[in-house]
């Protein structure tokens, strides 16, 4: 798995391909990034399915979540609970030559 990372002013991260696509998509040629660093022990997860930050205990699981798919299919984490990331502030530039 690979870093994330944050757009300027935006709340959520993604990998180097996604910021690429984008600007190709929004004819940018250059753009800040900034690293992304998993918070640990916050207490919240991110719900891929919602798309949506939840805290751990409360928002996921059976009786919560009519999405809940539990990874091994009986029971336990779900699979779409993911992490939650802070920005660290660590800056780069990502270039993309348009045609």
């Amino acid at each position: 798995m690979g870093k994330n990372y944050f757009r300027k002013d935006e709340d959520v991260c993604y990998d180097v391909e996604i910021h690429l696509d984008y600007m190709e998509q929004n004819n940018i040629s250059e753009m800040e990034i900034f690293e992304a660093k998993r918070e640990r022990g916050t207490g919240y997860f991110f719900c891929q399915w919602h798309q949506e930050v939840g805290t751990v205990g409360d928002s996921c699981g059976k009786l919560e979540c009519s999405d809940y798919t539990p990874n091994n299919g009986k029971s336990g984490r779900c699979k779409h609970y993911g992490y939650v990331y802070e920005n660290t502030g660590v800056k780069r530039i990502l270039q993309l030559e348009l045609i």
